[in-house]
């Protein structure tokens, strides 16, 4: 797939790799309100500013909403992913 976007191939990827392992453990877990927001802005359809931006919202959003329910790996994925969101952005 080309892409024209500005974002980082390795971001891109580690975001991709977060996002798997999340999807993994919750759909596993049944946990349905962080499938609900992961799913609402994943998988990528493009590694764009944009998409990124709205991922990390997503992500801080279920955080802070039900953060709660999250395990500590859940949370260091998460915070991982959204730093890595944000690194593009940064440039």
């Amino acid at each position: 797939m080309i892409s024209k976007s500005n974002v980082q191939p390795d971001a891109a990827a580690r975001i991709e790799a977060c996002c798997v392992t999340l999807f993994e453990r919750w759909c596993e877990g049944r946990l349905v309100i962080p499938l609900a927001y992961l799913m609402s802005v994943w998988p990528l359809a493009t590694p764009s500013p944009l998409y990124m931006r709205r991922l990390s919202r997503s992500l801080d959003d279920l955080v802070r909403a039900h953060g709660e329910m999250l395990g500590d790996d859940d949370c260091r994925l998460i915070e991982d992913a959204i730093a890595n969101a944000e690194r593009p952005q940064q440039n």
